[in-house]
């Protein structure tokens, strides 16, 4: 069986974010991906609380509408890492290799982000 998701309230605030997210983060996502040599199958924005984006074994990318509210360097940040596991699906030596190759400054985005919460 499964269980059925828990939808948080959209806020006029959330509302706003979506908004934006929709209109900027897929094509900033195109513009990564294509720098870079990526190839996803698409890319939805959610309203997660856990997590600011994933992606899956079917190369489809998700991304936290939550991501507008961060600065530039860190919204991409977030989205090289997720199209990092486009070729390795774990944290592991080779996803960490890849995205240090593409990101030198990725772990002090991470600890960057650690600051900032999800609404």
């Amino acid at each position: 069986m499964r269980r059925k998701r828990r939808r948080l309230p959209e806020t006029p605030e959330v509302a706003r974010l979506r908004a934006e997210a929709k209109a900027y983060l897929p094509v900033r996502l195109r513009q990564l991906a294509d720098t870079y040599g990526f190839e996803y199958n698409s890319v939805r924005i959610k309203h997660n609380v856990s997590n600011w984006g994933s992606c899956s074994s079917k190369k489809n990318i998700n991304l936290n509408l939550n991501l507008m509210r961060l600065p530039e360097d860190l919204r991409d940040y977030v989205m090289l890492h997720e199209l990092c596991h486009l070729r390795h699906l774990d944290h592991g030596p080779g996803f960490h290799a890849l995205l240090e190759g593409i990101c030198p400054r990725h772990r002090e985005y991470a600890a960057a982000l650690k600051g900032y919460e999800l609404i």
